[in-house]
């Protein structure tokens, strides 16, 4: 190993998992799930993410769209977060190296990059993220976000403290987009309800009526004849669907 620096007794003991399973790095089953990982890297996760935005629009679901939004804030946030640790943080790949040291540096160079794992951090947010908008899906999104997440170890991609590192980062970023979508709407809510408050029926544009219209449960007569709206709801379903995935 190069450098004045041993490694300490973590990064030795992280490099002993690693070798271990490092050495089915070329056997089909890892070849073959670590290709599937790829789904994993930023552009793909992206592409997922802003997929389903897209059909949530095209079908007029917004909760469907409102879980895309989430699901791109979230990977975004830890994509932004594991960026700012590799800056200045260098480790050199399993597969590159026999040099398991976390040292302070500024390399851009992909084999020095592998702490931690950008894989898992967005794999985990994305699916997280799934996880709290569709719960009867949570298991699937977590084993697939999971599984992206492990296999890199066998691959020689990363250690597996890169991988755990990753893991922590998703995690995070998930629940703090996730806090700060929910605070965002919420004052968009009551900024809403404070306009309608202050505009009377008489000076609301045909427009706002018609809005406030179309949001409000509407009122059945005991003949089964329209009485119109009850009292306007101060948001629309939109709001309510993407604040509460």
């Amino acid at each position: 190993m190069n450098g004045e620096r041993k490694p300490t007794a973590v990064e030795q003991a992280d490099h002993k998992i690693t070798s271990e399973v490092n050495d089915e790095r070329d056997s089909w089953p890892v070849r073959l799930i670590g290709a599937a990982s790829e789904i994993g890297d930023q552009p793909q996760m992206r592409m997922i993410c802003a997929a389903t935005v897209a059909v949530g629009i095209a079908q007029r679901d917004a909760y469907l769209a409102g879980a895309g939004v989430r699901m791109l804030a979230a990977h975004t946030l830890a994509t932004w977060a594991k960026s700012r640790i590799k800056v200045v943080i260098n480790r050199r790949r399993p597969k590159d190296g026999d040099d398991p040291r976390v040292r302070r540096g500024d390399s851009d160079r992909h084999e020095e990059n592998s702490f931690p794992s950008g894989h898992s951090a967005g794999a985990v947010a994305v699916g997280e993220a799934i996880a709290r908008a569709y719960p009867d899906h949570a298991v699937v999104a977590r084993s697939a976000a999971l599984s992206v997440s492990v296999v890199q170890v066998p691959r020689g991609t990363h250690y597996a403290g890169d991988v755990l590192a990753g893991i922590a980062i998703g995690l995070i970023a998930e629940r703090v987009s996730n806090a700060a979508i929910n605070s965002a709407v919420q004052w968009a809510e009551r900024g809403f309800a404070k306009r309608q408050r202050g505009i009377s029926d008489d000076d609301a544009t045909p427009v706002i009526r018609r809005a406030v219209a179309l949001s409000s449960p509407r009122i059945q007569q005991n003949d089964g004849e329209d009485a119109g709206s009850s009292q306007p709801a101060p948001y629309s379903p939109e709001f309510i669907a993407l604040a509460h995935p």
